[in-house]
């Protein structure tokens, strides 16, 4: 997953390297004004921002909810009363994290937040013959292990995430390479196409089609049904 952060103090920095130890693909900036550009570049997962900045730059929970309908919005608070997070969650807030919570516990937090807008109440996607572990951040095929690359995990996680749904090449240059050291869109057919080798024994279960033109499809076939668009 991509989360976007502003990281304006010192709190959110810490906070922001804790999240890339586990591996989670970070947008950081340190310009709250910049959040409306992220937001309208490309798809995150989850937006992490101080509460004090809300106001700032004409930013306020109702527009970054309109920005961005679905994607979950976590504030970090410093010393905020009961009735304020109430008032925050009443705006459009997913949930408030303390700054005197420990780091680990709140990386859990957005871990759970964030896989639970997609669905997911367990940090894993089962698709029977393909599962994916979030927290290990590690596929299996029929139980065992693919080994794949940090870019190839990141684009089966994301249209595994997905299933059905179109996954255009710019979206996903967006959210694998975070609009920096962008190759040329070309690179994901050999991506798709390592891809496919790893899934070959279960192509009949689950497989990836490609749309001419368009991008990328997760097929799941459960008892002779496919999710697809």
């Amino acid at each position: 997953m991509r989360y976007l952060i502003a990281e304006t103090d010192w709190p959110l920095m810490s906070l922001a390297a804790e999240i890339a130890g586990t591996g989670t693909l970070l947008t950081r900036t340190d310009r709250i004004e910049d959040i409306p550009h992220f937001l309208g570049l490309g798809e995150a997962d989850l937006l992490i921002l101080g509460a004090d900045q809300l106001g700032n730059h004409g930013l306020s929970l109702p527009i970054l909810r309109r920005a961005a309908a679905g994607m979950p919005i976590v504030l970090i608070a410093r010393k905020a009363s009961a009735a304020q997070v109430a008032l925050w969650l009443e705006a459009g807030a997913d949930t408030v994290i303390a700054t005197d919570r420990p780091l680990e516990e709140a990386v859990v937090t957005l871990e759970a937040v964030a896989r639970r807008a997609h669905g997911l109440p367990l940090p894993q996607i089962d698709y029977g013959a393909l599962r994916l572990d979030l927290n290990r951040r590690q596929a299996y095929v029929l139980n065992c292990p693919m080994k794949l690359s940090p870019k190839l995990y990141e684009l089966l996680e994301y249209i595994a995430l997905r299933p059905g749904r179109l996954v255009t090449r710019a979206a996903l240059l967006s959210h694998i390479y975070g609009l920096e050291d962008e190759p040329d869109p070309r690179v994901f057919d050999v991506y798709i196409c390592n891809l496919r080798a790893c899934l070959a024994a279960v192509a009949d279960c689950v497989d990836i089609e490609t749309v001419r033109g368009a991008g990328f499809r997760l097929a799941v076939r459960r008892q002779d049904a496919v999710i697809a668009a």
